[in-house]
C-alpha cells in the first residue's frame, strides 16, 4: 500500500467534475430503481468529499400541441413541480426547438402553459418535482456486481430538490474504507435512482432535446494518467467495506 501511495502522490490530476456529457446515459423506468448513467473512467480518479454536489434530476413528460398556431394551451402534469432553488424549475422543447421556461406554471395545481405557433409539435417537457425518489451513485469495478461495489452517495432527491443548496449542500459520502474516494482505471461510477416518475437525459423521438435544468456533475480530480495497481487495490479495499 505504501507504494501506492507514492504513485498515487505522484500523479498528476485537475479539478473538475464528472457530468452527464461525459456518462453513458439510459432511461430510468418508474417506479423501480434504475440505472440513469454511468461513466468509466479511463484514469485514476479521486472523488471529492468536501465539495459540495449540486443535485438536480427533472422528470421527463411528453405532450402534444393541439391543432390551432399561436394557441396557448395548459398542459397537466402528472407529479408535483417545485419552485427549485437551485436551477430552472421546468424546461420546455418543441420538437427540436429550445422553447426554455413556461409562459407560466402554477405550482399548487401542477400545470404550465405552452404557446406553440405551429401546431402537432412534441412538447418536451423537463421539471423539478418533489416526489419522493432516491438517487444513489455507486463505484465499482469491471465485470462486478452490486456485492462488491460501493455506494458514494445516497439521498432522496424529493427534499433536495426543495432545498437551497448553496446553503445546505449535498456532499459525497466518502469515509467508508482507505480508497473509498478513488476510481482506478476501467472503473465505473453508475448514478440510480428510484422514482415514480421518468428520468432520462435525451428524448425518445430524435428530436435531440436535453434536461438543460438538470444538475448531477459529481466533483472529482480529474487524473492524467493511469496508476498501476490502483483498481486491484480498490477492488480489495471494497472487500473490506
Amino acid at each position: 500500500m505504501s507504494d501506492l501511495k507514492q504513485r498515487l502522490n505522484k500523479a498528476s490530476r485537475q479539478p473538475g467534475h464528472i457530468a452527464p456529457a461525459d456518462m453513458e446515459t439510459e432511461v430510468s423506468s418508474q417506479g423501480v430503481r434504475s440505472e440513469i448513467a454511468a461513466y468509466t473512467a479511463a484514469t485514476a480518479h479521486m472523488l471529492r468529499p468536501r465539495q459540495p454536489f449540486r443535485v438536480a434530476v427533472p422528470a421527463y413528460e411528453k405532450f402534444t400541441s393541439d391543432g390551432s398556431a399561436d394557441n396557448t394551451e395548459t398542459f397537466s402534469l402528472t407529479h408535483s413541480v417545485v419552485d427549485s432553488p437551485a436551477t430552472q424549475s421546468v424546461v420546455v422543447w418543441l420538437d427540436g426547438e429550445y422553447y426554455g421556461a413556461p409562459d407560466s406554471t402554477d405550482f399548487d395545481a401542477d400545470e404550465i402553459d405552452v404557446t406553440d405557433s405551429g401546431t402537432g409539435s412534441n412538447v418536451h417537457v423537463y421539471y423539478i418535482s418533489d416526489a419522493p425518489a432516491t438517487l444513489e451513485l455507486r463505484k465499482s469495478v469491471p465485470a462486478s456486481s452490486t456485492d462488491s461495489s460501493q455506494q458514494v452517495y445516497k439521498g432522496n432527491v424529493g427534499l433536495v430538490h426543495g432545498t437551497k443548496q448553496t446553503e445546505q449542500p449535498e456532499y459525497l459520502d466518502l469515509n467508508e474504507t482507505p480508497l473509498h474516494a478513488w476510481l482506478g482505471t476501467d472503473m465505473t461510477l453508475t448514478a440510480y435512482i428510484d422514482a415514480p416518475y421518468t428520468v432520462r437525459f435525451e428524448d425518445g423521438d430524435g428530436d435531440g432535446t436535453e434536461p438543460t435544468n438538470a444538475l448531477l456533475n459529481v466533483p472529482a480530480y480529474i487524473g492524467q494518467s493511469e496508476v498501476a495497481g490502483l483498481t486491484s487495490a480498490i477492488k480489495q479495499d471494497m472487500s473490506q467495506a
